[in-house]
């Protein structure tokens, strides 16, 4: 039976990163904001019952008890993946991949907060009236084609109290909807408000929490969802072994996406990612790529921490992994402003009068 203790990246990985000191392995954890420092590998990389709570009745297994069976073969699998090879075996790499990132607390943690900045957006929409009105489609002389959509379904309803007031058909209907809102919008923006912020408040505090399900969710579903493993095989992998030592990022894995540049991989589009790095130990690093010369960034560790949320680990501590601590989220904070923000302004100008 698995502890409270439940890791999101495994000893397995992290030990090739760190020194051994006695019986335990000691990595060098670059954190976004608890400092630097040398945890042996059962310090970092996880969360108190993280996956499942333990089972008090010891009745059924819980999805960490799965994850922590799966994991006897994971050292195996990387002793063979470590060994230098030009044409390592798809079928293992691409699990262990898939793996290792879907299960990852930084997925977690990313979504939480494109969730957040999604609802802290919303909520901006609707505190400003003139906002409000262009979500709402009653910007302009005509209703949007969302307001329009909306109106069969209410004439179907209203239809006999229309009568009561002269209204005989849908169009006409459909008129005086538009202009009764539109005229009287001020009022109901402002009574909606103070409402709507109270529930975007509860929804912001859930946030983690649902995220947290959503991952548990699709675990519980597959540890090894099928349609990454069958992309990933499709790559080439090879097993590199870098001039320099090299950091892993607590996203395990980047991607090269056609149309965003780096990401990890978790937040790359598989159908236009075209090479993936994972690093497998401090001294190897495993390159999966549709194309037959993969070139590596430049300055691959500087990649990894701004792919990383809260931490990258290290076999050492060194000044210029020191000055990498300030790329922490940078990356990810990028593309989730950005795919939030282009989110929040495609539904307002779905929503703007033509």
């Amino acid at each position: 039976m698995s502890g409270r203790n439940q890791h999101f990246i495994p000893q397995s990985l992290l030990r090739g990163f760190g020194v051994k000191r006695g019986k335990k392995t000691y990595v060098v954890a670059y954190t976004y904001d608890r400092g630097i420092f040398a945890p042996p590998t059962d310090g970092i990389g996880a969360e108190g019952n993280f996956y499942s709570e333990l089972d008090v009745e010891d009745e059924t297994e819980t999805l960490d008890d799965k994850i922590t069976a799966y994991e006897q073969r994971i050292p195996a699998v990387l002793e063979q993946l470590r060994q230098p090879s030009d044409e390592a075996d798809p079928a293992l790499a691409a699990e262990l991949v898939t793996h290792l990132t879907v299960r990852n607390d930084h997925f977690r943690k990313a979504t939480s907060a494109a969730g957040a900045g999604l609802v802290e957006g919303m909520g901006n929409i609707f505190n400003s009236e003139d906002t409000a009105r262009q979500f709402m489609g009653v910007a302009g002389d005509e209703p949007s084609s969302l307001f329009a959509s909306q109106l069969p379904e209410l004439w179907g309803k209203l239809r006999p109290l229309a009568g009561l007031i002269g209204i005989t058909n849908e169009e006409q209907f459909n008129v005086w909807a538009f202009q009764m809102v539109k005229t009287n919008f001020p009022s109901l923006h402002a009574e909606m408000v103070g409402t709507l912020n109270q529930t975007f408040s509860n929804i912001l505090e859930n946030v983690p929490e649902v995220a947290a399900d959503a991952q548990r969710r699709s675990l519980e579903k597959s540890l090894t969802p099928e349609k990454r493993v069958d992309r990933l095989v499709e790559y080439r992998w090879q097993t590199l072994a870098p001039e320099d030592s090299v950091v892993l990022p607590d996203c395990v894995a980047v991607g090269v996406d056609t149309g965003n540049g780096l990401l990890p991989l978790m937040l790359a589009d598989l159908d236009h990612t075209e090479t993936i790095f994972m690093p497998i130990a401090s001294d190897r690093l495993l390159v999966g790529s549709l194309t037959s010369d993969p070139e590596l960034p430049p300055n691959i560790n500087e990649v990894f921490a701004g792919c990383s949320w809260d931490f990258f680990v290290a076999r050492d501590r060194t000044t210029e992994l020191e000055g990498f601590r300030s790329s922490l989220r940078t990356t990810t904070d990028r593309f989730m402003t950005v795919t939030v923000t282009s989110a929040i302004d495609e539904s307002l100008g779905k929503r703007n009068p033509r």
